[in-house]
């Protein structure tokens, strides 16, 4: 273990959860099934999928858009919902590829400082009074990179302000399933399916290779967001449709997410307890939930320093400033991803990042 490379870097599966022979049974159904379906130009994705994820929400399938993977169908959300030099907000800090991505779009890119229990109320008040974004992205459950879960206090103000200021909301939910601990809280789209696109996608509860994402929405924007995906693809990988819809058809979803949450929760509590004693000077994060862990360092400290110094110790670190739409936010940021280590790779590498600081 002294000798090997412990990467500390991106939150992926491990490859021993995959239900591969299920998928390989699941995947040859469906091409008997349907090989007219799913072989051939679809301008609006596998019907019977989004028929099943629409049963999950309570509305139709015109209410779901099924694409290649959720951040592809949020890119399309920027360029439908955006135009250069709009403002759009994000939790500060946030998920890197989504602030890529609004980037690209041209926007006025403002970050609302993120607190335990959700973004800064005061400070996204303030900035709504300088002018109200064209949407706002949030990670409400087991955020992105810190881990934490917006209450449901807050939740109910987020979308009270949409509706009063006139914006969208997306809500990024690719973690809100993997709850190790504590109670489920209320989606924003619940609470206001007229004003939040509600993404989501398989790769954490299934496999991140199958590249299959969603977003549930009101009819209107999904057939905006249709339009646009269609003259950008013609149609999105249907034969992964087919093999995640009999999956599903089959029962076989919920009891996989309960074994991964059986494999993810020791190593949640392993880690938080690891960091807890070894590195007690940093202040961590305590998720119920997701992937991730995240702290800020102690004065002095920098993570790009510390990046370097980590390499020689066979440790592979983050830069924590990408997580932020002003860089030096970052600089004492670290994201600590836990799900693909084992119990003795957390406790290795736990204690190579302990002497390192």
């Amino acid at each position: 273990m002294a000798e090997s490379i412990i990467n500390l870097t991106r939150g992926v599966p491990p490859v021993n959860v995959f239900p591969v022979e299920d998928l390989i049974e699941c995947g040859q159904a469906a091409l008997q099934r349907d090989p007219s379906i799913l072989l051939q130009y679809s301008t609006t994705g596998y019907v019977p999928l989004r028929e099943w994820l629409g049963e999950q929400y309570g509305v139709g399938p015109d209410w779901v858009l099924t694409g290649n993977s959720s951040l592809e169908i949020f890119s399309f959300i920027t360029q439908v919902l955006l135009s250069p030099g709009k403002r759009a907000f994000v939790e500060s800090p946030s998920y890197d590829r989504a602030i890529t991505l609004l980037r690209r779009a041209g926007a006025d890119l403002v970050g609302i400082p993120l607190e335990e229990d959700g973004v800064n109320l005061s400070a996204l008040e303030a900035e709504l009074e300088r002018g109200a974004p064209a949407l706002m992205y949030v990670i409400a459950d087991f955020q992105n990179p810190m881990g934490g879960t917006t209450s449901l206090e807050k939740r109910k103000r987020l979308v009270a302000l949409a509706e009063e200021y006139d914006f969208w909301i997306v809500e990024d939910a690719p973690y809100r399933k993997l709850r190790y601990w504590g109670d489920d809280v209320p989606s924003m789209w619940s609470l206001s399916p007229e004003r939040v696109l509600h993404m989501s996608s398989f790769s954490k509860v299934l496999s991140p290779g199958l590249r299959l994402g969603y977003v549930v929405g009101s009819v209107e924007i999904i057939a905006a967001l249709s339009r646009w995906a269609m003259d950008s693809y013609i149609c999105p990988v249907l034969p992964t449709q087919g093999m995640v819809y009999e999956y599903c058809r089959r029962g076989l979803l919920e009891s996989n997410i309960e074994h991964l949450k059986q494999v993810y929760r020791p190593r949640l509590k392993a880690i938080l307890s690891a960091l807890n004693e070894r590195i007690p000077q940093t202040t961590w994060t305590r998720p119920e939930g997701g992937f991730f862990v995240s702290g800020v360092l102690p004065e002095g400290n920098s993570v790009v320093n510390l990046q370097k110094r980590a390499r020689e110790d066979g440790l592979k670190l983050t830069d924590g400033r990408g997580f932020f739409p002003n860089p030096a936010d970052g600089e004492r940021f670290l994201r600590i991803p836990f799900c693909s280590l084992s119990l003795a790779e957390i406790e290795e590498g736990v204690s190579r990042l302990a002497r390192l600081l």
